[in-house]
């Protein structure tokens, strides 16, 4: 008995994996509804190219395309990053146990508050969520990227493309990283199978988590020296 009561909590757990209180009727695994309510969305303003929230309220008010002192220094290959929340908090431990768990069942109901969440988006003609390494791909089973960016590819009917961007060397895992080891570490390491198809196309770059944004930011410059107008970048949570 005490063998099948341990199965059973790690499969259909009792308990909220942030809180510990009871799930009880909570409509996403793993989480109660008041921990999964309790999301930080970001609030405004924010950097126009990168997205960091700026400080003070007053930013952007006179001069709303004024970029932050990290973009002024050196400009990304994105056009725009996006973050809907803070990572940190309930949302920080759902996101863990979206990826390290891992629990592929909270892919949808991720991918859906996002999509909920997010503020206007410009124009976009295809979606495209950063690739694993295959080998990253076996072990976890699932992209994460990629089932976030489901539920908005059907919301705003637009194409979903998983399978041109590709992660074509191993790296160590980036939350080990930090700064300019980042930026080492990812590069080179993406390349597109059909570079002609991005060509003269609005992209949005889909990721969980936006740290330094250097994975998202090698990936945006392999898009643009293929041709793509422009490369958004849209990450479920910001990382500071």
């Amino acid at each position: 008995m005490y063998l099948l009561r341990r199965f059973l909590d790690l499969v259909l757990p009792s308990s909220c994996a942030y809180c510990r209180s009871p799930i009880e009727d909570s409509a996403v695994p793993f989480f109660c509804s008041t921990c999964w309510n309790d999301f930080s969305v970001l609030p405004g303003p924010f950097c126009p190219s990168c997205g960091r929230p700026f400080d003070s309220s007053e930013a952007l008010v006179h001069s709303p395309t004024h970029e932050c002192y990290a973009c002024r220094l050196k400009p990304p290959y994105f056009d725009q990053a996006l973050s809907v929340g803070y990572f940190e908090g309930s949302l920080r431990e759902a996101i863990h146990q979206f990826k390290y768990r891992p629990c592929r069942a909270l892919g949808k109901p991720l991918g859906t508050w996002m999509c909920g969440n997010l503020r206007v988006l410009t124009s976009i003609d295809i979606i495209m969520p950063v690739p694993l390494h295959r080998s990253r791909l076996r072990q976890r089973g699932f992209n994460q990227a990629l089932l976030l960016a489901d539920p908005l590819s059907v919301a705003c009917n637009i194409a979903l493309c998983y399978d041109n961007l590709w992660r074509v060397r191993s790296t160590r895992p980036q939350v080990e990283l930090s700064g300019e080891d980042r930026i080492k570490n990812v590069a080179g390491a993406f390349s597109l199978q059909r570079p002609q198809d991005v060509s003269g196309l609005s992209v949005l770059l889909i990721d969980d988590v936006f740290t330094t944004g250097a994975t998202l930011n090698e990936c945006a410059g392999i898009l643009k020296n293929a041709g793509a107008v422009s490369v958004t970048v849209l990450t479920l949570a910001r990382a500071f």
